[in-house]
C-alpha cells in the first residue's frame, strides 16, 4: 500500500498515482473557526477497505467517488490544461461522508480531510491519520494555526438548486422526503457561504377572470432560509423568453406586452407588493427581483417596457439579471456579465459602478475557450478555486451560477457529465458538471464536491483579499495579481498558488489577529 498527500486544489483520479504535488506528510495552515483541509490519495492497496483513524483531532472524512467525464464539448482548439486530460476518464469529484472504512475499488482510493478549527485550538498542533490493512500507514499532520478567526461573509453568492432534480434522484414521496432535502440541499448551499438564494414563484391560477395568487410557500420558504443564514432573496423574473431570435417575453404562454399581459402582471405586483408589506418585509433590504433572464439585442425593447411596468409597483426594489452587452442601459440596479462579456464591455459595467450600482459576473456552460476559468470537470480544479479572486481583481460585488443540481433529462449524474441541454429553443451539450456541484446522496441529502469545497475556501479567500484591502489596499492587489491576471490568464502551479493562499492568510492576520 502507497500513498501521497495532496493539498485540496489539485485534482486527483483514480487511475494517476503521481503528482508533482504530492507529499509524504500534511502541514497545513489555518485561520481559527475554518477547516484546514487535504487528500490523501491511496493506491497499491491489496485490501477490500482499509480502517481509517485520526490521532490527535477531529475531522470530516470523506471518500471519493470518481464521476465519469465522457468528452470535453466546447474546446475546439485545445490548449495547456484546456482540457486537463483527454475524455473519456474518471476524477475524484464527488465526496461521500465516511466514519471509519473506506472501500477501495481496484486497489486506490483517494480521501478528503476537512480538519474543523476551533477558535481555542493551540497555535500549533501535530497528529496523525492512520490507515490500516494488512499493515498500517501513519501520515503525519502538523497544523499551524493563526491568531486571526475566518471573516465575515463579504461576497454576495448566488446559485440555483433544483427540488425537481433532488426529489426525483432521490426518490422523495410524502411531505417529510421532500423537507428533508430542502433542510439538507440548502444546509449544503451555507456550508459553502451562499448569501443569496433564489425564490419558488407563488402558486397561481386564473379564475373567472382573475388572477389568484398563493403565497403560503413563499414566505415559508423565505423564513426558513433566513433562519439559516441567507440574507437576500432573488424574485424570479417576471418573463422568459422563448427563443433567442424573437423579440417577444412571455409568462405562461402569454405576451407580457398583450393586454393579457399587462392584466397578469398588474395584479401580480400588486399581491406580491400586498403580501411583503403583511410580511414586514417591504421596507426590509432582502429582496430584489428579475426582469427577464439573459437579455439581448433581440428582445431589449420589450425589456425596458417591463422595467417600467415594475417600477410602477416597486419604485424601490432592486432589479437584477443576468445580462451582458444588450442595450437596456439604466434599467438595473444590479447587473450580472458572464466573465468574458463584463471583460468585452468592461466600460460600460464599471460605468454602472461609479453611479452606484452593484456588478457581479456569472460564468455558466460559456465561457469555454481562449483559457476562461470556469468550475469544469476538465480543467483545473484550481480555475474554480480563483472564481472569486476575481471578484477582488475587478471589485465585483458577486456571482452567480445557475445550478448546482439540475440534473439534465433522465441523466445518470455520476456516470454522465455532458448531458443534452435545451434552452429556448437552442439546444447544446453541457460541458463537465456543468449542471452539478452536488449529487443526490443518501437518506436524502446530498454530497458535495471537491469543486463545491474550493468554492467555499475560494470565498474565504475573498474575504481576507476584501478585509485587507480595506486597510491596504496595494497589498491586496498585489497578492491577487501575483496568481490571478484575469479571467483566462491564471497561475496553475501549485507551489506557486499556496505561496499566494500562505501569504494572504498571514497578512491577513497580521491585520487583523
Amino acid at each position: 500500500m502507497k500513498y501521497c498527500v495532496l493539498p485540496s486544489y489539485v485534482w486527483t483520479y483514480p487511475d494517476i498515482h503521481s503528482y508533482p504535488e504530492g507529499k509524504d506528510s500534511a502541514s497545513l495552515l489555518s485561520l481559527r473557526d475554518g477547516y484546514a483541509t487535504f487528500q490523501l490519495h491511496l493506491y497499491d492497496v491489496s485490501e477490500k477497505e482499509l480502517f481509517v483513524c485520526l490521532d490527535g483531532f477531529e475531522a470530516e472524512l470523506y471518500r471519493a467517488l470518481p464521476i465519469r467525464v465522457e468528452s470535453c464539448p466546447g474546446i475546439e482548439e485545445p490548449r495547456e490544461h484546456f482540457p486537463e486530460r483527454a475524455a473519456p476518464f474518471f476524477v475524484n469529484d464527488c465526496l461521500i461522508p465516511m466514519a471509519n472504512t473506506a472501500e477501495i475499488k481496484d486497489g486506490t482510493v483517494t480521501l478528503y480531510i476537512a480538519i474543523k478549527i476551533p477558535s481555542y485550538a493551540p497555535d500549533t498542533f501535530t497528529g496523525a491519520i492512520s490507515v490500516r490493512g494488512e499493515r498500517e500507514l501513519r501520515i503525519p499532520v502538523t497544523v499551524e494555526v493563526v491568531k486571526a478567526s475566518l471573516p465575515p461573509e463579504r461576497l454576495d453568492i448566488a446559485m440555483g438548486w433544483s427540488m425537481s432534480s433532488a426529489s426525483k434522484h432521490h426518490g422523495a414521496k410524502c411531505r417529510e422526503d421532500y423537507m428533508a432535502i430542502e433542510d439538507n440541499y440548502l444546509r449544503a448551499l451555507r456550508r459553502c457561504h451562499q448569501t443569496n438564494l433564489f425564490l419558488y414563484p407563488p402558486r397561481e391560477r386564473f379564475v373567472d377572470g382573475k388572477w389568484e395568487f398563493d403565497f403560503g410557500f413563499f414566505n415559508r420558504y423565505v423564513r426558513k432560509a433566513l433562519d439559516l443564514g441567507f440574507r437576500y432573496f432573488h424574485i424570479e423574473g417576471v418573463g422568459f423568453r422563448l427563443a433567442w431570435d424573437k423579440p417577444y417575453i412571455y409568462h405562461r404562454g402569454i405576451d407580457l406586452l398583450s393586454w393579457e399581459g399587462y392584466v397578469y402582471l398588474e395584479q401580480f405586483l400588486a399581491a406580491l407588493k400586498k403580501n411583503l408589506s403583511e410580511q414586514g418585509w417591504l421596507d426590509r433590504d432582502l429582496f430584489c427581483m428579475g426582469v427577464c433572464d439573459e437579455p439581448n439585442e433581440e428582445n431589449a425593447m420589450t425589456f425596458r417596457a417591463l422595467v417600467s411596468a415594475i417600477r410602477k409597483h416597486f419604485p424601490d426594489m432592486k432589479l437584477y439579471d443576468a445580462t451582458s452587452g444588450a442595450p437596456i442601459y439604466g434599467t438595473l440596479d444590479l447587473w450580472v456579465p458572464r466573465s468574458d462579456e463584463y471583460e468585452k464591455h468592461r466600460e460600460v459595467f464599471d460605468h454602472y459602478k461609479e453611479m452606484g450600482d452593484k456588478v457581479w459576473h456569472y460564468v455558466c456552460l460559456f465561457p469555454r475557450e481562449n483559457g476562461y476559468i470556469n468550475r469544469f470537470m476538465d480543467i483545473p480544479l484550481l480555475a474554480t478555486r480563483y472564481l472569486f479572486w476575481e471578484n477582488h481583481k475587478y471589485r465585483l460585488s458577486g456571482y452567480l451560477h445557475w445550478t448546482v443540481n439540475d440534473y439534465q433529462s433522465d441523466a445518470d449524474p455520476f456516470l454522465e457529465s455532458c448531458p443534452r441541454h435545451v434552452n429556448a429553443g437552442s439546444e447544446s451539450i453541457l460541458p463537465p458538471g456543468d449542471d452539478k456541484l452536488i449529487y443526490p446522496g443518501e437518506n436524502f441529502a446530498p454530497y458535495i464536491s471537491m469543486r463545491l469545497e474550493n468554492h467555499r475556501e475560494s470565498a474565504e479567500e475573498y474575504a481576507m483579499l476584501s478585509m485587507i484591502a480595506d486597510r491596504e489596499p496595494e497589498l491586496a492587489d498585489s497578492i491577487c495579481s501575483s496568481v490571478f491576471h484575469s479571467f483566462h490568464s491564471v497561475e496553475f502551479d501549485a507551489d506557486k498558488f499556496e505561496t499566494a493562499r500562505r501569504r494572504l492568510i498571514k497578512e491577513y492576520e497580521r491585520l487583523y489577529k
